[in-house]
């Protein structure tokens, strides 16, 4: 079943008749590649919930998505070698786009972890690092939502693995990665709702980047990420 953007976007909306809605969400509960496009999205929407609407009432994700889907296409470029595609495929150009201008409108505080233990992550993050697939989410004890995006492996055989949280009106991105003593976060990001903070990066300035320098892959499929799991110590 050939599900595309508009799709998603009314079924978060509720704007799906009942038995489009129902055949939908059968069909994302079946694609982990649907559920995290649609996370992504509700995500997004969540972040732009409290941003108002434009002079002319249009919503804001809204008149985003359109002005980028309605920009004329650029002339053609010359042909050149083909690029390594980008390390997280779940990121949509569109949803990117949005994306940026909530974080933009929200405020935005980026960090590097790296070289801090996995005393810096809590505990039942730490438990979710370690069994939950990509494109689940998990409501944890103190309410905060945890998202796992994508995971990811380095030449050495270590597991990456990205996600985000969401509590009250802050979204946190954050990439971890395991070694002997246990999962290390390597990379943070965090939107606060308030504006008021904004630290720029003392290392990668973006996630992909941070994945570049660790030499990660391309996202694992289901597949190999459960059996990455399976495979972890303790396990």
């Amino acid at each position: 079943m050939q599900i595309d953007d508009e799709t998603l976007m009314a079924l978060a909306d509720g704007e799906l008749e009942p038995d489009r809605a129902e055949a939908v969400r059968r069909a994302v509960a079946a694609d982990p590649e649907l559920q995290r496009r649609l996370s992504r999205f509700a995500e997004t929407r969540r972040l732009l919930g409290g941003l108002r609407t434009g002079a002319g009432g249009e919503d804001p994700l809204a008149g985003m998505i359109r002005a980028a889907t309605a920009a004329p296409a650029p002339a053609p470029a010359p042909q050149a070698a083909p690029k390594a595609p980008a390390a997280n495929l779940n990121r949509r150009p569109w949803l990117a786009l949005a994306a940026s201008a909530a974080l933009a409108a929200l405020g935005l505080g980026w960090w590097e972890w790296s070289g801090r233990g996995a005393d810096g992550l809590p505990g039942a993050e730490l438990a979710a690092l370690d069994e939950l697939p990509s494109g689940e989410v998990r409501v944890l004890a103190d309410g905060t939502e945890i998202s796992m995006i994508a995971s990811f492996q380095l030449a050495g055989g270590q597991l990456c693995r990205e996600y985000e949280t969401a509590r009250a009106r802050a979204l946190r991105t954050v990439l971890a990665c395991r070694d002997a003593d246990g999962w290390q976060a390597r990379f943070a990001a965090q939107a606060q709702a308030d504006g008021a903070d904004y630290r720029p990066a003392s290392g990668p300035e973006s996630i992909e980047a941070a994945l570049a320098a660790l030499g990660a892959g391309e996202p694992l499929t289901p597949e190999d990420e459960a059996l990455a799991l399976r495979a972890l110590p303790g396990e």
